[in-house]
């Protein structure tokens, strides 16, 4: 037990939500245009998923490995996950971990090529783990030179939808692009989020987070800008897709996250009121992805 906890802190399982929704998202889309899912494709998908986002947590706490120790002001929604910080597990586990779980989602991404005759799921997949590697790893580690949040806003809103969407079809002709404008600056401002509370850390180690480049205030500032336009263009588009949905109220529960977002506004890194901004911003990103699922299959 004492082996298995630390890996399970270091997978950050609450994080998963992260990839599982997108890639539900894109499969969901698909089931309103046709009305049936293929079920293995379905699991090789979130199986995907699962590999992809431990990837990632586990790849990008052995790139910060030295940040981490200098973060003091670390969160639950921030800061990687602490293990090797704390001496929990060794860095060199972390790396090899990392490099299982990138061939993992190859195997996995080439079996669902395979079974479904779609090649481009490959192209996909090495897209999704070059964009953490440009991320957080040399010559590019755009997490510290700039633009990181870029990455995972294309990484987490573009290629995941496309990827679960395309496995089930195999055509993005209908794929609906008008998506695109809600996903990409909802990340974006996601990703701005996550990043508030380690600007103390973050710019001791020279990262060039945005909210480090523009300082705290005015990066709240754009993250809700960011949120209010994905909200006007989400309610654009069920106004134009589910005439319904005036009918009811779910379409209002995003909109819990601006409001709590700007109740913490004034948080500073280290206190419980950045917490609650950065919770409330995730809860945002969460609920729009939800509720755009739940349209498109049950709409």
């Amino acid at each position: 037990m004492k082996q298995i906890m630390p890996w399970i802190k270091a997978s950050r399982l609450p994080s998963q939500s992260y990839i599982f929704l997108p890639l539900l998202l894109g499969q969901s889309v698909y089931y309103y245009n046709e009305n049936h899912l293929n079920p293995i494709t379905f699991l090789l998908v979130q199986l995907f998923g699962i590999f992809n986002q431990l990837y990632i947590v586990y790849a990008n706490d052995y790139a910060d490995r030295e940040t981490d120790l200098k973060n003091e002001t670390f969160t639950i929604f921030s800061g990687g996950s602490r293990v090797i910080a704390e001496g929990k597990l060794k860095s060199h586990s972390l790396k090899k971990a990392g490099i299982l779980m990138a061939i993992l989602c190859t195997i996995v991404s080439s079996v669902t090529a395979v079974y479904t005759g779609k090649t481009i799921l490959i192209v996909l997949n090495l897209c999704a783990i070059f964009l953490l590697y440009a991320y957080s790893y040399p010559p590019f580690r755009l997490s510290y030179r700039g633009g990181g949040e870029f990455l995972q806003m294309l990484g987490v809103g573009m290629i995941l939808p496309t990827y679960g969407y395309l496995a089930q079809s195999g055509d993005f002709s209908h794929f609906p692009i008008e998506l695109f404008y809600i996903l990409l600056p909802m990340n974006l401002a996601c990703a701005i989020a996550t990043s508030l509370p380690d600007a103390p850390s973050d710019k001791i180690s020279k990262k060039k987070t945005i909210t480090v480049l523009l300082g705290d205030p005015l990066a709240k500032t754009v993250l809700l800008i960011l949120e209010i336009v994905t909200y006007l263009f989400f309610i654009r588009y069920l106004q134009i897709h589910f005439s319904y949905f005036e009918k009811d109220f779910y379409h209002y529960i995003p909109l819990l996250g601006i409001f709590g977002s700007i109740l913490g506004r004034k948080g500073k890194p280290g206190g419980y009121s950045i917490s609650l901004f950065v919770f409330f911003s995730i809860f945002f990103a969460l609920s729009v992805q939800i509720e755009l699922i739940l349209y498109f299959f049950y709409g």
